[in-house]
């Protein structure tokens, strides 16, 4: 192949990977490399970056395929052998090439600019549409890439968690919680002044303190993974030990206890399913 760096070889996964498989492979290669890890290279940790940085970028990623294909095809336009006295050994070590080099150029062009069919089981429309509901999977130009619905927490694929998203974390609770809370002292009759209307609400509180555990634990795993769930049980400690409803820590708790219930339904339902 021409001299064009196969991004894909670096991190020893297949073109069609999705990007949490590219993470996942740059995560796990890069702990071996790493210049401060014994037998690692900084050259070898270097090129892994540079291929992570390529491929994560949707951009990026596309002008390299684009690259690989002009180069294969270039090979192959070098390779030609016009031959005529063994045309038989030659149609040979042409077809062991291309299958070799994966798809051909023009198979490459129709999947580039063709409409992408779901595949089909023999069951016509519907068994594709549900097909593609399983999976669960979207497609990005023409890569399929592993995307959870809102639905679908237990798909989702956090970053690790960092001092900025765990701070967002838990600040954003500790905020929500404090004013679910200040809204239940009004409902209760603490004060209420202009917000007496609020009073209406006192008997339906516990579902807004339900609610306001179970979106600040959604928003946190999806931000942050396990970690921004913990920080967000500790913000409703915080919250719920100073002078709160003493409901609010209670029911702010069954909210993120559902969400781990869904999580863990969820995860239950992809291993029968597997």
């Amino acid at each position: 192949m021409a001299e064009t760096t196969n991004y894909y070889e670096v991190l020893g996964i297949r073109r069609e990977s999705s990007q949490a498989e590219i993470r996942n492979a740059y995560r796990n290669l890069a702990k071996e490399v790493h210049p401060d890890h014994p037998g690692g290279s900084a050259v070898e940790f270097s090129r892994l970056q540079e291929a992570h940085a390529v491929l994560s970028d949707p951009d990026r990623r596309r002008e390299h395929d684009e690259a690989l294909d002009l180069a294969h095809a270039a090979d192959q336009l070098a390779g030609l052998n016009f031959d005529f006295d063994q045309p038989e050994d030659e149609l040979s070590s042409r077809r062991r090439t291309r299958d070799s080099g994966g798809p051909s150029l023009g198979e490459r062009f129709k999947g580039r600019f063709g409409r992408k069919e779901r595949p089909s089981d023999g069951g016509g429309r519907d068994s594709g549409r549900d097909s593609g509901r399983d999976s669960g999977r979207r497609t990005r130009g023409r890569y399929d890439v592993s995307e959870a619905r809102w639905y679908e927490p237990h798909r989702f694929d956090p970053e690790p968690v960092t001092m900025k998203s765990g701070a967002v974390s838990f600040v954003g609770a500790f905020l929500a919680f404090i004013l679910v809370g200040q809204i239940g002292l009004w409902a209760n009759g603490a004060s209420p002044g202009v917000f007496l209307f609020l009073t209406a609400l006192a008997p339906f509180m516990f579902i807004l303190y339900t609610l306001a555990g179970l979106v600040a634990g959604y928003l946190a795993f999806k931000a942050a993974g396990w970690a921004g769930l913990a920080l967000v049980f500790v913000a409703a400690l915080v919250v719920g030990s100073q002078d709160q409803p003493e409901s609010l820590l209670r029911f702010a708790t069954v909210g993120i206890v559902t969400l781990l219930v869904v999580i863990w339904l969820g995860n239950r339902r992809e291993v029968a399913r597997r």
